[in-house]
């Protein structure tokens, strides 16, 4: 055990040896018998220890009362609760059912918009295209009925 170590100890624990980690009790106590500058140590933290239990806080006579009876401050609305109010506010006035279908429809135009800007791999170039209406054309000559499915 050495004096820092020691003066950490009374840092923490104070210099009652009873508050003291038992697994190094027995090392302080027997530096303390041996070292004079250890034993001063211990000394001005027990004097420091005797001053600080002799304080006494102040009192403050209806504290309690005038924190309990303190009006709050007034309430911020986050993000999503101004959000729900613009969409549906609270008077509910007929000039504002507007909101809730211009929120239905962001979706469908962000579709429109991202569908018109990418083409997601499909090419108009591509020469299979032009006889597409060819082949419409001749499925729909084709008689499909249930009995032929059948057979």
């Amino acid at each position: 055990m050495t004096l820092d170590q020691l003066n950490e100890i009374l840092n923490i624990y104070g210099g009652d040896d009873r508050r003291w980690p038992m697994e190094s009790r027995e090392q302080c106590l027997q530096l303390i018998a041996t070292d004079p500058a250890a034993k001063s140590l211990l000394d001005q933290h027990q004097a420091l220890d005797t001053h600080l239990k002799e304080l006494q806080a102040p009192q403050f006579p209806g504290l309690e009362q005038r924190v309990l009876t303190q009006e709050l401050p007034p309430r911020v609305p986050g993000l999503t609760d101004r959000l729900v109010n613009w969409l549906i506010p609270p008077g509910q006035s007929a000039s504002k059912l507007f909101r809730p279908a211009f929120a239905a429809c962001l979706p469908l135009l962000l579709g429109i918009v991202v569908g018109n800007f990418y083409s997601f791999g499909v090419d108009s170039t591509n020469d299979g295209f032009q006889y597409w209406e060819d082949e419409l054309m001749m499925l729909s000559f084709n008689e499909y009925n249930e009995t032929d499915s059948a057979q």
